[in-house]
């Protein structure tokens, strides 16, 4: 019987070993495993995209298409493009959607699919000056310069958009004078700033050029390459600039200009390619140890991104605030968080009036370098020049909860939320605070609001779900824990 007892007790403490391991996430039992997910599945936050699953209606014309536009409105193209297809279905004759479509697949960089698009408008209504205009922007985008030119030339119209795109074209193609006329137009017009603004930046550059009495040709195609980047339009720049470097391979503004071109357009290798050019020929002007720096950001050479922007800062460049505050982020990056702070902190005494520069910082100091004090005085710093925003008192709260002051913290953040009851942050960390005093079923119900509030894909309705998810996590670990030794 001793015997009997003997193995059964080892049999019992090998299970629980067993047991213990798999909760802790040191072992895998499959079996186990796919019950817990099953039970977990039942208790995880609804998202917004199973919701629209369970409740199906047929929507109208005019409901997709404004659904599409508040897509749209927020940046989320893709939703919003899907929503206008559906409208052009209901509505097949109507070029609308067709239009909204073409013009968002352009923002997308799908220029393919923008002139297709372009030429389906243009097979519904032949006249219609918007679908014309979608086929020489996709054009440009494809880098058919020639092709996009023809097609704007075409156009009749006093349309200010259309006579800035002639006149950019006409420049391009060298038709210096005769680019004049049309960007006059666009300057005049008082519906589009922006393309009055950019048709100004070519005028300026022309009289520049003007200005100068034994002036180079090659330096006005130079003048011109900047208000292209300046118009956001990179490939014509670049178009632009590798002519002149055929001509002068030793002109660095040239280079400058077409690395910076090149950053636009997200190409960071021939980026830094070209802005090492400018470097060589250079080696201490700022601008170009800055746009080198960023160069190798983008490429994902963080240590060389930091060297060239820490000689920017050191050979003057202005303004600093970019500077220190790409570096914050690198420094970030590379999980150097004193030296990132440092950086944030600089950001915050050249700039202070945007509070939610003092976000990451604090974050930082809570939840990786654990100085909830350094956190608190950045806080009351925030305090100091926004009193009557929300943020600041959800910043305090926030600090007073690491330093587990919950008394002063739960006041704090519960003021936030009597300045504004649709603030998700303050009840995340409302959440936290009770989650550390182990009140799960309170912490749960923050969460959820938190998440409700913020929605998916923002970073507090992420972070809602995530710790709303682990504290379900938690409660059944607990639950199975009470049960095994009972």
């Amino acid at each position: 019987m001793k015997k009997f007892l003997t193995v059964l007790n080892l049999v019992l403490l090998i299970t629980l070993v067993t047991l213990t391991l798999y909760v802790f996430d040191v072992i895998d039992i499959p079996w186990l495993r796919k019950t817990v997910e099953k039970s977990s599945q039942q208790n995880t936050l609804v998202t917004e995209e199973e919701t629209d699953t369970k409740v199906e209606r047929k929507k109208g014309y005019d409901e997709l298409i404004k659904k599409g536009d508040l897509y749209y409105e927020k940046g989320f193209y893709n939703l919003a493009v899907d929503s206008y297809t559906q409208a052009s279905k209901m509505e097949p004759t109507k070029i609308e959607p067709l239009i909204r479509i073409g013009e968002l697949q352009l923002i997308l960089g799908n220029f393919e699919q923008a002139k297709n698009m372009g030429n389906e408008i243009l097979k519904k209504n032949p006249q219609t000056i918007k679908g014309k205009l979608i086929i020489g922007k996709a054009d440009i985008g494809l880098e058919n310069f020639t092709e996009a030119k023809t097609v704007i030339d075409g156009i009749t119209s006093d349309d200010p958009e259309v006579a800035y795109y002639q006149g950019m074209l006409a420049v391009f193609s060298g038709e210096y004078e005769r680019a004049r006329a049309p960007f006059d137009l666009a300057i005049k017009n008082t519906t589009n700033p922006i393309i009055s603004a950019y048709a100004q930046g070519f005028i300026n550059s022309m009289n520049e050029f003007d200005s100068y009495s034994a002036g180079q040709h090659i330096h006005l195609k130079v003048l011109l390459a900047r208000s292209f980047v300046q118009a956001d339009q990179p490939k014509l720049a670049k178009a632009l600039l590798w002519n002149v470097l055929g001509e002068n391979r030793e002109y660095r503004d040239a280079w400058i200009i077409l690395g910076y071109s090149y950053l636009k357009l997200k190409q960071y290798k021939d980026a830094v390619d070209a802005l090492t050019e400018a470097k060589n020929r250079d080696p201490e002007k700022p601008e170009t140890l800055f746009f080198l720096g960023l160069a190798y950001a983008g490429y994902d050479k963080t240590v060389e991104a930091i060297k060239e922007l820490e000689l920017a800062l050191k050979n003057g460049f202005e303004p600093k605030i970019y500077v220190e505050q790409k570096l914050a982020e690198l420094y970030f990056l590379i999980q150097e968080y004193d030296k990132a702070n440092t950086k944030y902190e600089n950001v915050i005494s050249m700039n202070s009036t945007d509070i939610d520069y003092f976000v990451r910082p604090i974050w930082i100091y809570i939840d990786k370098l654990n100085k909830p004090d350094k956190a608190l005085a950045l806080a009351e710093k925030a305090m100091i020049n926004h009193p009557d925003d929300p943020k600041s008192f959800n910043l305090i709260g926030w600090a007073q909860v690491a330093g587990n002051d919950f008394v002063n913290g739960k006041k704090n953040l519960e003021k936030a939320l009597a300045m504004n009851e649709k603030f998700d942050a303050p009840y995340l960390n409302l959440g936290w605070m009770y989650e550390r005093q182990n009140n799960l079923s309170k912490a749960k119900s923050l969460y959820k609001q938190a998440y409700e509030i913020g929605g998916i894909g923002s970073p507090v309705g992420d972070l809602a779900a995530q710790r709303y998810n682990a504290v379900i996590q938690k409660e059944k670990n607990n639950l199975f824990m009470v049960n095994i030794f009972n």
